[in-house]
């Protein structure tokens, strides 16, 4: 009987085709669970799909190798539970939106699978694009950690991804260029193609604190510009550069007044200024009870921005652009035409010693008006704090309270659905920023009886050439209450209030330069041409780099590794080599070597299934050292190798006899 012809030899194994060190899988792992944390917290991964990834991927860390079968499952399982919320991102951000969730959802599938370092690499990759993603759909500095993480576990998973090559300066290098690589092709697809709108960057179902909301809406600057302010919205505003206004205007510019609170956001019921449009521009009826006081500021976009903003109450507008009234203040029609506002001072409760007798407000009962959703409680505090006041002891009071029991923080928790904003921020979060502390006080004003508007616009401003600079991140809203005798006066709450981390606010030096990025990034993302060139710029960075990384590695005269030509005309490492394909022809079929089979993953199955004891499988390990380590085995270990091969494979040619004589064969 004759036995069945041998396979044809395999091919030499590349160090690609090796099983990873267990290293550079756990670093794997980190890389995978990063980037789903980074689309997390960019809010395009919801808290289901994060939880699907990280756990997919722990459980095929601890159960790897155990069936091929366990291993499809696992990935299949965290693939799809990955991408749970496609469908929701297909109909709000459409496919761009998809992409970086699928790519996360493949790679949490081929980590399940992963048998060589080939398929390792490939992991680390999709997790660099999935992480730049995740960057350019939401920037944010909640992104940095994720980010650090991923690049770091990337660049530890390429350095030591191939079990028996030791980690040096040589390899850190190359897995450090491999990143680089990586990274560099991320960021230029990035910006050549469109970030989608996900919904901002919160974190979508992670909740921002005890009230167990859901998603929060993202902030934005125009949100102060008038019409609506919704009191759940959260998250950084930019640093991007808005408006130029004259450096000796006053801290507090005025965009829009808010009246009406239905417990979650606030709107206006009408614009309190009437315009009309005059000879030389727009012109207003002064408000009842207006400072006589007035003032003319130039006020010049730096980007497109629509609300007219004024240096307190308006009178008077003049601009080559047409305007018309927003609601709750004037909106331009060309949003970056310049414009000169005339205006009306309004002083503040700290100008005044004391409210006085005098008239009210046009419509009393607008500015008191309050709705039913708002607790008892709430009325109760509002009504305490004011007793036996005048407005503007009312109004210190109520603003003393708050900077005494709230602390500030942009990340404040969300209320829950139907839970009053003001009520959950007075008694149960105690945490807010500018919305929150001027919509209690206001709410607060108006339990005790005091008429009082929620004003938004932008505050502060940074000192520059030609005057001060309004960014998104200074839009800013207060409170003004009515004090008969002086008219509508503002009262700001929020300033002095006790940072959550603690600390003055006061910027170092690290922080201004972190802004200076900002906007740089800002403006070459916001100029389609600017993206380009910057994606041009970087691919010939990379081509150049790569040229000049391989003239160096040719200048080189002494190889730093022992190369496989060197390896094959080695005697032993030749002898060595036969005697590990005569044992590999000796093994029964099942316990062959596959054709695209690694040492490392044939190794650790054959000597064991073939039931040879540990020294065959010490002579395999010997041979990989042979084939890839960076120093050669010494000559008794290749020695020592060769004969427990040849003696394996007389044991098993001896087996295979005895089986063909007992079958009569």
């Amino acid at each position: 009987m004759t036995s069945a012809p041998a396979e044809a030899p395999a091919p030499p194994d590349l160090l690609g085709t090796h099983a990873p060190s267990r290293a550079a899988l756990r670093c794997t792992a980190l890389a995978v669970v990063a980037a789903a944390l980074a689309l997390a917290v960019a809010g395009t991964l919801p808290a289901l799909g994060l939880a699907g990834a990280a756990g997919a991927v722990v459980a095929a860390l601890l159960l790897r190798g155990r069936s091929a079968v366990l291993d499809q499952v696992l990935g299949a399982a965290g693939a799809l539970a990955t991408a749970v919320a496609v469908p929701g991102l297909v109909a709000e951000g459409g496919v761009p939106a998809v992409s970086p969730v699928l790519a996360l959802a493949l790679a949490v599938r081929q980590f399940a699978v992963a048998r060589s370092v080939r398929a390792v690499r490939a992991v680390l990759g999709l997790s660099v694009l999935v992480t730049v993603a995740a960057a350019g759909t939401a920037p944010s500095n909640a992104l940095v950690g994720p980010v650090a993480l991923v690049w770091g576990a990337v660049l530890a998973g390429l350095a030591c991804a191939v079990p028996h090559r030791g980690v040096d300066g040589r390899v850190l290098r190359r897995a450090a260029g491999a990143l680089a690589v990586a990274t560099t092709v991320a960021l230029v697809l990035f910006l050549l193609v469109p970030a989608p709108s996900t919904g901002g960057g919160a974190l979508r179902g992670l909740g921002g604190g005890g009230s167990g909301a859901g998603e929060a809406p993202v902030r934005s600057a125009e949100a102060y510009a008038g019409g609506t302010l919704d009191l759940s919205a959260r998250g950084e505003l930019p640093a991007t550069e808005l408006l130029r206004v004259p450096a000796d205007s006053p801290s507090l510019w005025r965009s829009g007044v808010l009246d009406v609170y239905d417990g979650r956001t606030w709107s206006s019921s009408g614009n309190p200024v009437r315009w009309s449009a005059g000879a030389s521009g727009y012109v207003a009826v002064p408000e009842v009870g207006a400072s006589g006081v007035e003032r003319v500021d130039d006020v010049q976009p730096l980007a497109p921005y629509p609300a007219v903003v004024s240096a307190g109450s308006p009178v008077g507008v003049g601009t080559s652009s047409r305007v018309f009234d927003g609601g709750s203040g004037l909106v331009l029609q060309d949003a970056s035409s310049p414009y000169r506002v005339l205006s009306r001072v309004v002083p503040t409760v700290e100008d005044l010693g004391s409210g006085s007798a005098g008239d009210a407000p046009e419509d009393v009962a607008r500015w008191t008006r309050l709705p039913g959703s708002v607790p008892q409680r709430v009325r109760d505090l509002g009504v305490r704090l004011a007793e036996g006041r005048d407005p503007v002891a009312a109004a210190r009071a109520v603003s003393a309270h708050l900077r005494s029991v709230a602390r500030y923080s942009l990340q404040a928790p969300v209320p829950a659905d139907g839970e009053d904003a003001v009520d959950a921020f007075l008694f149960e979060d105690r945490i807010g920023f500018c919305e929150q502390f001027a919509s209690a006080e206001v709410v607060l004003l108006r339990s005790a009886g005091f008429p009082a508007r929620l004003v938004t616009g932008f505050a502060g401003g940074e000192p520059a050439a030609g005057g001060r600079v309004f960014r998104s991140a200074d839009a800013h809203a207060w409170v003004e209450v009515w004090v008969p005798g002086s008219g509508w006066v503002s009262s700001d709450p929020t300033a002095g209030a006790t940072l959550v981390a603690g600390g003055s606010g006061a910027q170092g030096w690290w922080q201004r330069l972190w802004a200076q990025v900002q906007r740089l990034v800002e403006g070459v993302l916001a100029d389609a041409g600017a993206r380009a060139l910057v994606a041009v710029v970087l691919v010939a960075l990379l081509v150049l780099g790569v040229v000049l990384v391989r003239r160096r590695s040719r200048r080189r005269s002494v190889p730093v590794v022992v190369g496989p030509p060197v390896r094959r005309g080695d005697p032993a490492v030749a002898a060595l080599l036969l005697a590990l394909e005569r044992f590999d022809v000796a093994l029964p079929q099942p316990w062959r070597r596959g054709p695209a089979e690694g040492l490392s993953d044939w190794r650790a199955r054959a000597p064991g299934g073939a039931e040879l004891g540990a020294e065959v499988e010490g002579a395999l390990a010997v041979v990989e050292r042979a084939c890839f380590a960076r120093v050669l085995p010494a000559r008794s270990e290749l020695e020592g190798a060769r004969r427990a091969l040849e003696a394996a494979s007389s044991v098993l040619l001896a087996r295979e006899r005895r089986a063909m004589a007992g079958s009569g064969g």
